[in-house]
């Protein structure tokens, strides 16, 4: 996922026109600069940015703009950067609770509020949930992986979505060119437009209740086949969270994983508890995703 023509037209608003040519410029290193750089769990990485909101990828993009003005000021003649002559300035502060990021890293086991309404999305419940040992994971985020790994060929994970409508894809692999007519707004409209998607195995639906709350639950499989490279734009997508199809949620990690799917309308919001796994998972941490999903608490 790319913001890349987003951050050019936000920085272009910020400088006049006779810099574009070095905002081009600079521009284009950091991005190639962020393309080179290796990415420790890339997949996780992308699961958690295709969970944001549009107001939390502006934010983004606005922290790129000071970034890359800031590079921009370095690289001019006289600025004390690369361009000219060192001049000492004064370190800005910055206020300690304005700079701690969302704690992010080992849950403790008991109950845990893994869902905080506003956390990451302006629908939300508060969802809470019993975790055994070795759960890692954003506090209130929404998103756990087991041993902080949910990557092929053994990795574990889950992340809930939250929203009144989805866009479901015809085409898991071929996303871009499947948009629906109408997005789904129920339980029912949402798991049948899943059990059709092209590019992956489905099974059958299964009616599930979840702290009283009723639903549907299915599974997805990945073919073990698939080349990621014959998708578009190189990855598989299921549902969009961004409002317009072009952000799509559940960014699969590789061939062969397998995703379930729990799908509740919690007072008119339709939550899709969003569980994956692989082939090679240990028996027992795929039973511990279970057990996570069946200690559901909803309510504060």
């Amino acid at each position: 996922m790319s913001a890349d023509r987003d951050v050019t037209r936000i920085v272009r608003s910020w400088l006049h026109e006779d810099a574009y040519e070095d905002a081009d410029r600079i521009l284009n290193l950091v991005l190639d600069e962020v393309d080179t750089t290796p990415q420790r769990r890339a997949s996780w990485l992308a699961w958690r940015f295709s969970a944001m909101n549009n107001i939390v990828r502006v934010g983004l993009a606005a922290a790129a703009v000071v970034i890359i003005a800031v590079v921009a000021i370095n690289l001019l003649p006289g600025s004390g950067g690369l361009g000219g002559d060192p001049t000492p300035s004064p370190s800005p502060s910055v206020s300690p609770s304005a700079a701690e990021p969302t704690p992010v890293g080992l849950l403790p086991e008991g109950p845990h509020m893994i869902l905080v309404p506003g956390t990451p999305q302006p629908d939300s419940v508060p969802l809470t949930v019993t975790l055994p040992a070795d759960w890692y994971g954003e506090v209130g985020g929404g998103i756990l992986a087991k041993n902080d790994n949910n990557e092929p060929p053994d990795g574990a994970g889950m992340i809930i979505f939250v929203q009144r409508e989805y866009i479901v894809y015809g085409d898991a692999c071929h996303w871009q060119t499947t948009l629906p007519d109408t997005p789904a707004t129920t339980v029912d409209e949402f798991v049948a437009a899943l059990s059709s998607q092209a590019s992956r195995d489905a099974s059958e639906p299964v009616d599930i209740t979840l702290d009283g709350y009723a639903g549907k639950s299915i599974t997805l499989e990945v073919p073990a086949d698939v080349d990621f490279t014959d998708c578009d734009p190189g990855y598989g997508g299921s549902w969009d969270c961004g409002g317009d199809g072009m952000t799509p949620c559940g960014y699969h990690s590789g061939p062969g994983e397998i995703d379930t799917v729990y799908v509740l309308d919690i007072d008119g919001l339709i939550v899709a508890w969003n569980t994956k796994y692989y082939a090679g998972t240990p028996a027992e941490h795929v039973d511990e995703l279970e057990a996570i999903v069946q200690s559901a608490s909803f309510g504060e």
